[in-house]
C-alpha cells in the first residue's frame, strides 16, 4: 500500500460575511454574494407565481425577481417596516439566465467576520431556499442556497 499525502488547502482563517435581517431570523451571506442594497419600493407585479416572489424590480437595467425568504420557508410576509430593505444578490452564476435576484429585507444588512471557532452547525431540518442553519458566535442564521433560489425563480420567470 501506498500513502497519500493530503494537498494543502488554504482555509481562510476569516471569511467576510453580512448578517441579512429578516421578519425571524437572519441569514449569513458572504459580503461577495451582495451587490447593492436598495430603499424599500413595490415590485411590478408578475401573474401566475408562488407568494414568495412578490414581483419583479428593475435594477441596472434588468428585471429582478423579488423573493420573500419567509413566505418561501412557509411563513407569512409580516408587516413592511419603513427600515426594510431590498437586497440584490448574485447567484453566482455570472453568465447564467438570472446573475441576480432581489430578496425582501427587514433591516439593514450587519458586516461580521466568520472565523471557524465562532461558527457552529445546527442541526435543524431544512426548508426550501436553505442549505444550512448555523450560529455565529451565538447568534443563530441560516445560509441560503443561492443556486436553489436562483433555479426557484427561474422555474417561474420562463413560464
Amino acid at each position: 500500500m501506498s500513502e497519500v499525502e493530503a494537498l494543502p488547502v488554504d482555509v481562510p482563517q476569516e471569511v467576510s460575511s453580512l448578517l441579512l435581517p429578516l421578519d425571524r431570523g437572519q441569514l449569513l451571506v458572504p459580503v461577495d454574494s451582495l451587490s447593492e442594497v436598495v430603499a424599500m419600493q413595490t415590485p411590478m407585479a408578475v401573474q401566475d407565481v408562488p407568494e414568495w416572489y412578490l414581483g419583479d424590480l428593475i435594477w441596472r437595467e434588468q428585471r429582478l425577481p423579488v423573493i420573500s425568504f419567509e413566505v418561501m420557508r412557509g411563513g407569512t410576509l409580516g408587516v413592511v417596516a419603513e427600515e426594510g430593505r431590498i437586497a440584490v444578490l448574485s447567484t453566482g452564476n455570472p453568465d447564467g439566465d438570472l446573475p441576480y435576484f432581489a430578496l425582501f429585507l427587514h433591516g439593514t444588512p450587519r458586516l461580521v467576520r466568520v472565523t471557524p471557532e465562532e461558527l457552529a452547525l445546527r442541526e435543524q431540518p431544512l426548508s426550501p431556499g436553505e442549505l444550512m442553519h448555523v450560529a455565529l458566535s451565538g447568534e443563530e442564521a441560516v445560509i441560503p442556497d443561492l443556486q436553489g433560489l436562483e433555479r426557484a425563480c427561474l422555474r417561474y420567470r420562463s413560464s
